[in-house]
């Protein structure tokens, strides 16, 4: 229902105006004066305002210069006599949408009326087609259609107006940083930078000047001042990744940077003052580095104001054929050679397949696929790692109640192994990172399991 203020200082014709647009469904507040319409509009939203031209005091020139100014959104109908006609058109110019003249028909108003209406609706229908078209251009790389990441969208657009901290939590590969672009892309900071960080890939000292920047001389080799991230993030949003690995000093200074909204560069006097959105992500659990001592309690009630987690590939496989077709219909190679699909065989053992690397490993395993591929299909004989996997799952599954623990132990410690450098083609470097283990650690378990590194070469 659309809301209509009625601006009249004769009554009679206050009251009919009124009564004509309650019977074509509009909710009418009306008002004697072109001061009272003043205070009615400052109380009330209304989608049009009809007001007469001429009321002692303020006008309805007036009246509708003042809805131009605060209410633009709002459309005014000026009643003016006959002999006024010239003088309404000029009023157009300065805000009034229509006018109608006296006397008048409620035909010329009806008509009126309903163009002004259903220009608001056109109105409102291009807002919202720009507003969903906006909302795929920032969410399409976010593939799914999972329940859990629908749950994941709806915060993503809640969070996009606010300017609150964000904790994205949720394992290797899962997409944290896409979503937070998206947080970024849908908010009112999106006309300024997005600058990302990976904590964990920097050394402390180095950390520090990539973050505060430096002066002239602040060390050796600044022999130039140079901005840090957060300084180039100024206006816009600055995502730090891996923040678990960020030392207790450096979670002090940032944290200052936090509260105080300002920074001082390495080698530097000068405060210097910025306003920006951070947003922090993690694949481990905080609360543990909390109890650990390696996280301070002021920093992670700071940078974790709204979490979200995201579901591991695994737990939406709902969304493995979307994903299949998007990788396969953006790879440039795939294009070439028209690579279009994968067999049933495929989908089902990638269905059965935990993947451990979520939607990277996805990535990883069919661009390997791509290029082993002969035809216009990705068979089982392209995805080994995934099908040897699933198989090996499968086994376990329909033979576990057969094992004790330890041999279950040993058994799925082995396979593990086994699907990890075959993932890795036999790296050991690469293996015992996933595994969180040191190299001397992952060789002998290895001699334990009789599994040989060469063994896993370009499989």
């Amino acid at each position: 229902m659309y809301n209509v203020l009625i601006v009249e200082d004769h009554d009679r014709l206050r009251d009919q105006l009124g009564k004509f647009y309650e019977q074509e469904g509009f909710r009418v507040t009306t008002a004697s004066s072109g001061e009272e319409g003043v205070e009615k509009l400052a109380q009330e939203k209304f989608s049009i305002v009809v007001s007469d031209v001429q009321m002692p005091g303020l006008d309805g020139f007036q009246l509708a210069r003042h809805v131009r100014e605060k209410y633009p959104e709002t459309d005014v109908i000026l009643i003016t006599a006959f002999g006024n006609v010239k003088q309404a058109v000029e009023a157009m110019k300065l805000g009034a949408s229509d006018y109608i003249t006296k006397p008048f028909q409620p035909e010329a108003i009806r008509l009126v009326s309903e163009k002004l209406i259903e220009k608001k609706r056109l109105q409102e229908e291009v807002r919202e087609l720009r507003s969903r078209v906006q909302d795929v251009q920032n969410l399409e790389n976010i593939i799914s259609k999972s329940p859990k990441m629908s749950k994941v969208f709806d915060l993503i657009r809640s969070l996009a107006a606010m300017d609150s901290g964000v904790m994205i939590t949720g394992e290797t590969g899962t997409g944290k940083e896409l979503v937070a672009r998206a947080i970024h892309n849908l908010g009112r900071r999106k006309a300024k930078q997005f600058i990302a960080i990976n904590c964990g890939a920097f050394p402390d000292t180095l950390l520090e000047s990539e973050l505060f920047g430096y002066e002239k001389g602040a060390f050796t080799g600044a022999v130039q001042s140079r901005p840090g991230k957060i300084e180039v993030a100024d206006g816009g949003t600055l995502f730090l990744d891996e923040i678990e690995t960020m030392a207790l000093p450096m979670q002090v200074k940032l944290l200052r940077v936090l509260q105080e909204r300002e920074l001082e560069r390495l080698g530097g006097n000068r405060k210097l003052k910025v306003d920006m959105r951070v947003i922090a992500a993690t694949n481990v659990d905080l609360l543990l580095c909390l109890t650990r001592g390696t996280l301070r309690e002021d920093f992670y009630y700071r940078i974790n104001v709204i979490p979200i987690q995201l579901p591991p590939l695994r737990e939406r496989l709902e969304d493995l054929p979307l994903l299949i077709n998007h990788i396969l219909e953006k790879h440039p190679v795939a294009r070439e050679r028209a690579i279009r699909q994968v067999s049933s065989e495929v989908l089902d053992q990638m269905l059965a397949y935990r993947w451990p690397g979520n939607v990277r490993e996805l990535e990883n395993i069919l661009e390997r696929a791509i290029v082993k591929c002969q035809g216009p299909t990705i068979v089982d004989v392209d995805l080994p790692v995934v099908s040897h996997s699933a198989a090996v799952s499968t086994y376990i599954a329909s033979n576990d109640a057969a094992l004790t623990l330890k041999q279950w132990l040993l058994k799925s410690e082995k396979e593990y192994l086994r699907a990890l450098l075959m993932k890795h083609e036999g790296s050991i470097a690469a293996t015992a990172v996933e595994a969180k283990v040191d190299n001397k650690t992952l060789y002998r378990k290895m001699k334990r399991h009789g599994l040989q590194k060469e063994s896993f070469k370009e499989m």
